[in-house]
């Protein structure tokens, strides 16, 4: 299905209420937009982070759900699969907005039809990276959830996803201005990770004992070093990330020692550094909390986390929930599925 979301803001008598706030946050609050409450859907589509006011979106344009003021960076991210995601830079010309140029900071899996060489009446399904997408020319089949849309330089923005069922999710943002510590490249998904992480006042420890679960990665038997700490399971981050390189819910691991930080990146093939999949020896380890930042794409992010042996392991159903990927339990055969085509649920 093509999508072209291209649109022409054009201002009434309401543009003295542009910068008049409907309501005021603290700054760095990350709000989340429905849209399409008219239909009777109650799932939010889309998050918006670093919001400090709500404005009148109705006042600006009837069809917009959302108008916010921003502080730089602001992340945009799609909480549900979609058949189109599209960001522009807009300009003001007179009373009107019209379109600067595509954002280029797009990133997420999308699924575009292509010709098939071998039978015309049948388009092929290929998945790539969303950045390399021309919505204009590409008919777009699906935006997996999770992609993002960096908005890094003061002006405004024309947001909007599409779901064939229920509609569009149109929203504006300006953002307010940008300091140049915080500018984050358009060729770089590595976060701004200048400052050291903050060591708690007590370091956290517990026991941890080896998983005796039977484990299933996208049906297929395969073993890990994991461990259960408090009733969780705990696997290492890069067997995790190695297993589902490939997929569509890939995810690469960089770790800055100076400040200790983790970055995950998203829709990234996983980059071995060697050591994964190794297989443990079956006993109870102590486990201390890990205090590095962690972030996913340039966001930072809470996840629980244990180092053990000199390696990090994260709750699985954290990391499922930060890159939907489906789990699953059976506790009649006492195991754990890991199913990339699936999506994560609680």
């Amino acid at each position: 299905m093509k999508v072209n979301r291209r649109r022409l803001f054009v201002l009434t008598l309401a543009a003295a209420l542009l910068l008049t706030p409907v309501s005021a946050f603290a700054a760095g609050k990350t709000v989340n937009v429905n849209g399409r409450e008219d239909t009777g859907v109650t799932l939010d589509n889309i998050s918006v982070t670093n919001v400090t006011k709500e404005l009148d979106a109705k006042a600006t344009e009837e069809y917009l759900d959302a108008f916010f003021e921003v502080d730089a960076p602001c992340v945009i991210t799609t909480l549900r699969d979609s058949h189109g995601f599209t960001a522009e830079k807009m300009k003001k010309e007179g009373e009107s907005f019209t379109s600067a140029g595509k954002v280029t900071t797009l990133k997420g899996i999308t699924q575009i039809r292509v010709p098939n060489p071998e039978d015309a009446m049948r388009d092929l399904i290929k998945t790539v990276d969303l950045s390399t997408v021309d919505p204009d020319t590409q008919d777009v089949e699906l935006v997996s959830k999770g992609a993002t849309a960096t908005l890094t330089e003061p002006g405004y923005y024309s947001i909007s996803t599409f779901i064939a069922e229920e509609g569009s999710t149109d929203i504006m943002i300006l953002v307010k201005g940008t300091a140049s510590n915080e500018q984050t490249p358009a060729a770089t998904t590595k976060p701004d990770v200048t400052a050291p992480a903050e060591t708690p006042a007590a370091v956290t420890k517990a026991d941890a004992k080896a998983t005796a679960s039977k484990v299933l990665v996208n049906s297929a038997a395969t073993s890990f070093e994991a461990y259960n700490i408090d009733g969780n399971n705990y696997f290492k981050l890069r067997d995790i990330a190695k297993v589902v390189s490939g997929t569509a819910k890939q995810f690469d691991v960089e770790y800055n020692a100076d400040v200790k930080a983790i970055n995950l990146l998203s829709s990234k093939s996983y980059t071995a550094v060697g050591g994964e999949m190794a297989a443990g020896d079956g006993t109870a380890k102590s486990a201390t909390l890990n205090t590095s930042k962690i972030y996913k794409d340039g966001t930072e992010i809470a996840l629980t986390a244990y180092n053990i042996g000199g390696n990090n392991y994260f709750k699985l159903r954290d990391l499922a929930a930060a890159f939907n990927i489906g789990v699953t339990w059976d506790g009649t055969t006492n195991t754990v599925g890991i199913d990339t085509s699936l999506e994560y649920t609680e």
